[in-house]
């Protein structure tokens, strides 16, 4: 069999192994993020709002009353991407869930042919394009609309690596070119392709090119310095600063340390996987388990020097530590769960050198390792099948990062509002009374309060505690509640007076919209009315519903 053949005969396995694994991910709902970033956001909605995707940062017009002055999140070609979903789906999840899952097909696709390159070893490059589509701590980049920006940024390093690599091989400067440009896209997909000089400087060294070929990453790094400038020029200091630390940088350093072998023991045994995934703080040098992660550094290290001439091992092990080193800057970002950060998802580029790793040791034990090879491969597929169940819908998902973090933990609040939604309102309850135990002087308390007598429909107290929430935190949502009550309430003047209220901080909050529309007309004003449809229509240009209520 030709070369091609094999090829095109394993591109046709991993699309059957992608369809497998994730087909019922397909019926999800949005989750999470999802609702900010895609029902509730008009940037991927509008052509005339579009252009904004490249001047704010995703979250800009969902916490458009909080002004962020670190960690600002800019990445454009996750927009962009939802805006061509919304334009051939609307609203339908099912969309953006299909092209999330050909985005991962297309990595492993591109996985494959990277190790090719590198190697001119299909074994290991096919096993390790399997063991990264089917593997089960992915699901919460796949089956996780919001995971876009992860498999946006993946492709356009591993394409970048590729058209380098192409360049070294035929030295034609065409695909310099086309690799600086790939590497942009990365970079204004997610900012973790700011390490990507590092993965072409590693090609450089287990391609053993000469000394002076190192200077091709002066563009690389120049492009990331040019970036950098941009995101300054766009947020001011806010676009260049990092999260303030909690911990000196001796602590940083040892709780990092301490956060690898647990990734390299989740990809080897992916059970009890969850989003928000912490691991207790390390607030002493002298601890055991700063021993334990040295000792796993020096494995490393040793393995590297007695395996030097095993170029797969060198370049898996080599490639799993540049991918992770970004964990070491945002590992303390989230101290309210009370642990150190370790996010399933920040796995998903490291992945690639553990299994790569892991098929050079299948190819080393023959028939021995084919076995289980195979038995890895339905071993995870079936674990990603039942870890897709979990991002069906925001309640499952919420209730299982709460089981795994019971404590002080805001997700509660979501969960409250999760079981109003379908109507269970004693848990509702409960779980109010619980985020109020960890959490006795929240800002929020009032507002989840406020939930439970709207959902209940205890429409005065729900008033009281909406009012009581104002005084603290002036949200648009809030706001849009009280237009709601006074709506069922039929005081028209005092609902419009609140919608406008929303309207004023949130411009382009389509639900409000509608509201406003909806109470002009009961108070017939019809040309009123009219302006707010046209605007959400503008928004939501998919609503038949708002195209007819114009055309009234």
């Amino acid at each position: 069999m030709t070369g091609m053949f094999i090829d095109k005969m394993f591109i046709l396995l991993l699309c059957l192994a992608c369809l497998v694994v994730y087909f019922n991910s397909l019926s999800n709902d949005f989750v999470f993020d999802d609702l900010a970033l895609i029902v509730y956001n008009p940037m991927i909605k509008s052509l005339k709002l579009l252009p904004l995707v490249f001047k704010k940062d995703i979250y800009a017009y969902f916490r458009v009353d909080r002004v962020e002055t670190f960690d600002i999140a800019y990445r454009p070609m996750q927009l962009v991407t939802y805006y061509c979903d919304y334009k051939l789906w609307g609203l339908n999840p099912l969309g953006f869930r299909l092209l999330n899952i050909l985005l991962h097909l297309l990595n492993s696709i591109l996985i494959y042919y990277l190790f090719l390159g590198l190697f001119a070893n299909k074994k290991i490059a096919g096993i390790t394009g399997i063991l990264f589509l089917v593997h089960p701590i992915h699901t919460s980049v796949v089956s996780y609309i919001a995971g876009r920006a992860q498999l946006l940024s993946c492709i356009f390093m591993l394409l970048s690596m590729l058209l380098f690599l192409k360049f070294i091989n035929l030295r034609t400067k065409k695909y310099l070119v086309f690799s600086l440009i790939a590497a942009l896209l990365a970079l204004i997909s997610r900012e973790d392709a700011l390490i990507l000089f590092i993965f072409i400087a590693l090609i450089l060294f287990i391609k053993k090119t000469r000394p002076k070929d190192y200077s091709w990453l002066l563009y690389f790094i120049a492009l990331d310095l040019v970036y950098l400038y941009l995101r300054f020029l766009i947020f001011d200091k806010a676009g260049i600063s990092g999260h303030p630390h909690i911990f000196s940088l001796p602590l940083l350093a040892v709780n990092f340390l301490n956060i690898i072998p647990r990734y390299i023991s989740l990809l080897l045994l992916p059970l009890d996987l969850h989003m928000l995934r912490v691991t207790p703080y390390i607030f002493s040098l002298i601890d055991l388990r700063v021993l334990f992660s040295s000792l796993l550094i020096l494995s490393c290290i040793f393995i590297i020097y007695r395996l030097r001439k095993n170029r797969i091992v060198i370049f898996g092990i080599l490639w799993f530590l540049v991918a992770i080193a970004p964990v070491f800057f945002y590992l303390d970002g989230y101290p309210l769960l009370g642990g150190a950060m370790m996010a399933e998802s920040w796995a998903y580029i490291a992945s690639i050198g553990i299994f790569a790793v892991f098929a050079n040791i299948f190819c080393a034990l023959n028939k021995t390792g084919r076995a289980i090879f195979f038995s890895f491969v339905v071993f995870y597929g079936l674990l990603t099948i039942s870890n897709n169940i979990y991002w069906k819908n925001d309640l499952l998902l919420h209730k299982r990062i709460v089981q795994y973090n019971p404590g002080k933990n805001q997700i509660r609040r979501d969960l409250v509002n999760d079981y109003l939604f379908y109507g269970l309102y004693e848990q509702a309850r409960s779980e109010i009374e619980k985020f109020a135990s960890f959490e006795p002087q929240s800002p929020y308390l009032d507002t989840l309060w406020g939930n439970y007598y709207f959902y209940t429909g205890k429409l005065d107290s729900a008033i009281e505690r909406y009012n009581r929430a104002i005084g603290q935190d002036k949200h648009f949502f809030t706001y849009y509640r009280l237009s709601l009550c006074y709506s069922k309430l039929g005081q028209i003047d005092r609902a419009i007076y609140f919608g406008l209220e929303s309207f004023r901080i949130n411009p382009h909050f389509v639900l409000n919209l509608i509201q406003l529309g909806d109470l002009y007309q009961k108070a017939k004003m019809h040309e009123q009315a009219k302006v707010y449809y046209r605007m959400a229509y503008e928004i939501n240009p998919h609503n038949k519903a708002l195209r007819d209520l114009l055309n009234y």
